[in-house]
């Protein structure tokens, strides 16, 4: 079975947060990196699968847009970007969907936050 390879946006294999909120000015409805205290971690292991229709050696990259709810699961996860497009997307998805996480940490308290992450597939 081929796999994708997940790489992480960030320094030391630390998921990164999207640098934009969403919501209100004052208090973000998801809340970036740079104003947490702790950034949301994965719980869960992941390895997205490489898509049965594709050649191997086809490569790509998928960013997705991770919505972390407070209690560390998904509210939601979205496509940021994909390389080619229409290759890969779905698999990436279907990856991250059920992963689960470490909340988000604000002033001592687990917030929603967004996590912005890179999958990469092909070698």
């Amino acid at each position: 079975m081929r796999r994708g390879v997940l790489a992480w946006v960030g320094a030391a294999g630390i998921l990164c947060l999207a640098p934009t909120a969403h919501g209100d000015a004052a208090e973000p409805k998801y809340w970036p990196a740079e104003k947490l205290e702790a950034r949301p971690q994965i719980k869960t292991h992941v390895m997205p699968e490489y898509p049965k229709d594709l050649p191997a050696g086809v490569r790509g990259r998928v960013v997705l847009e991770l919505f972390v709810a407070p209690d560390g699961t998904l509210d939601r996860v979205r496509v940021a970007s994909a390389e080619p497009r229409g290759r890969f997307e779905q698999a990436a998805l279907k990856a991250f969907s059920a992963a689960g996480f470490t909340p988000g940490i604000r002033k001592g308290k687990a917030v929603p936050s967004l996590v912005r992450i890179e999958v990469t597939f092909g070698n």
